[in-house]
């Protein structure tokens, strides 16, 4: 098979899955769009031996309505505000050939504030350390053994509880503001990548699954879809300054299902999302080697926020990140 018709049947797939999701499922509240694999690993396919680590540090800025307080009550007219931020440590291992390990470790800042039409608004805060999850990838063809330029891997993931779910302010929990969801969580996707003289195609497609978790809430079902072309500057410059640069281009989707709280639906959550993601990598000097560190930079831009359901505002995610693989 030629790598060129690969790349095509592998963009179709996302196609595929994106379609058919769109027809079955509604946004997660604790899923951020984008591919974090891609963004601590790039397009390349690790190697036997490898380790690999990423630090990524995330914000984020949403609006939804106000959560009811009690089942099967109407929410007070107003709105939330959620302006987080999360630092993340990606451990990456690669014991058997084609088969890659991922441990993500997330420490949580939370910020809600919480402001009834009328009122004065509370903000509430919660730091600490979330829930952990597990990636494991796994190659399932690719054009060559070593070094190659075409491959196609099956992904799995699962989550653990590990964060509190039970914290409570001024008497009151909120599922919104609690670190971890209480929730055991799984999910499985493809991806695969493309790589040009000039540059490289990544495509990824995931489907995840969220358990009810603490305080009787549960998020929403999710497909997040992504498509990545990035270009290093040095195939078009020898100056060492830009060809240290690598700018790429990101569709980033996300829909899901609804979250239910006490077992009724929370209708400022759901819906769809598109971001459009311009990043940078840049190779840092003074070190030699085939992987050098790198440091990575992102914003999402919502392209529309027509598709979200009920009450809700999506704001730009940004993140940075510091990669090293030996």
């Amino acid at each position: 098979m030629r790598s060129d018709t690969c790349v095509l049947a592998m963009a179709g797939a996302v196609g595929v899955v994106l379609f058919v999701s769109s027809q079955s499922a509604q946004a997660c509240s604790v899923c951020q769009a984008g591919d974090p694999l891609f963004s601590a690993g790039g397009a390349a396919a690790q190697e036997q031996g490898t380790l690999f680590g990423y630090l990524e540090i995330q914000g984020w800025r949403k609006t939804s309505g106000l959560l009811a307080e009690e089942a099967g009550e109407e929410p007070e007219p107003g709105r939330e505000v959620n302006k987080s931020q999360s630092l993340s440590l990606y451990l990456g291992w690669t014991p058997l050939d084609r088969l890659t390990l991922t441990l993500v470790t997330p420490w949580r800042f939370n910020e809600i504030r919480e402001q009834p039409e009328g009122e004065t608004p509370e903000t509430s805060r919660r730091n600490g350390f979330s829930d952990l999850s597990l990636h494991v990838g796994t190659v399932l063809w690719r054009n060559r053994d070593v070094l190659p330029s075409t491959w196609i891997e099956a992904r799995a993931f699962g989550k653990a509880p590990t964060g509190k779910s039970h914290q409570s302010v001024d008497g009151r929990q909120d599922p919104h503001l609690q670190l971890g969801t209480g929730s055991w969580d799984f999910g499985f996707g493809l991806a695969g990548a493309h790589r040009f003289a000039w540059g490289s195609l990544y495509a990824s497609a995931l489907y995840r699954e969220n358990l009810e978790g603490s305080l009787d809430y549960r998020y929403g079902d999710v497909v997040l879809t992504n498509l990545v072309l990035e270009t290093p500057l040095a195939h078009f410059m020898n100056d060492p300054l830009f060809g240290a640069l690598t700018p790429g281009l990101e569709l980033n989707f996300r829909y899901a299902e609804k979250d239910r709280y006490q077992g009724s639906d929370y209708d400022s959550s759901g819906g769809s999302v598109l971001y459009l993601t311009p990043t940078l990598r840049i190779r840092l000097p003074w070190f030699s080697g085939q992987r050098p560190p790198f440091l990575r930079f992102a914003v999402q831009i919502p392209v529309t926020q027509s598709w979200l359901y009920g009450q809700q505002h999506e704001g730009s995610v940004w993140s940075a990140g510091l990669g090293l693989a030996y």
